[in-house]
């Protein structure tokens, strides 16, 4: 078997970049699980659907531009091997984009009842029509990706190539078996670090 991270990464709305990745234990080539990585990542943006994947759901200044995968030596951390793709789909969402720290969770939860056994990755900024007037996240997006997430992974997995959760401190697998996504959104800060700031100044009356 082995250890692989896929990391998947785009251009946000206002210029900065979002990546979000997962681990995979899998006895499938680095050239398959990299072909498989780009499958899964293709159905979370179109969706099951036409209209119901993440594309639909973030305006066309968000968009996925390249998937990586990483041969991962479990005893050390270390990378041993990488190979690229390519895979460029723009958001359709007629609606401005939230602030590109703004991002939706998704948690991946092992048999482990620990932190250890948890892990998360944030998906790019929504829209703005992707917030209810209480400011929480429309149950359409949650339920289009939901499905989304479904299917790729069922086109992911197999008895032999697997999702898991990765200890860096422990070194230790185990196999994700289920993952869910809250109503609420959640931030991440470093989004935004290559957005200037105009500040708009005025004296005190």
């Amino acid at each position: 078997m082995t250890l692989y991270q896929h990391r998947f990464t785009g251009s946000l709305a206002a210029g900065d970049q979002f990546n979000y990745s997962w681990w995979a234990n899998s006895t499938r080539s680095l050239a398959s699980a990299q072909a498989a990585a780009v499958t899964w990542n293709a159905l979370l943006w179109n969706g099951v659907s036409v209209g119901q994947g993440l594309k639909d759901h973030v305006n066309n200044g968000v968009f996925m531009q390249t998937v990586t995968t990483v041969t991962v030596d479990q005893l050390t951390g270390k990378s041993l091997a990488r190979v690229d793709t390519g895979q460029i789909i723009i958001g359709t969402a007629a609606f401005t984009a939230m602030p590109a720290d703004v991002a939706l969770v998704v948690s991946l939860r092992t048999d482990l009842p620990q932190r250890s056994g948890r892990g998360r990755f944030y998906l790019p900024q929504p829209s703005t029509a992707e917030s209810t007037a209480a400011g929480r996240v429309q149950t359409s997006f949650i339920g289009d990706l939901m499905a989304a997430l479904t299917a790729a992974w069922a086109g992911y997995n197999t008895a032999v190539d697997r999702p898991v959760i990765y200890g860096r401190t422990s070194r230790g697998i185990r196999n994700i078996v289920s993952f869910n996504i809250g109503d609420l959104f959640d931030t991440q800060r470093r989004r935004e670090n290559k957005v200037t700031e105009t500040r708009s100044v005025a004296t005190m009356p």
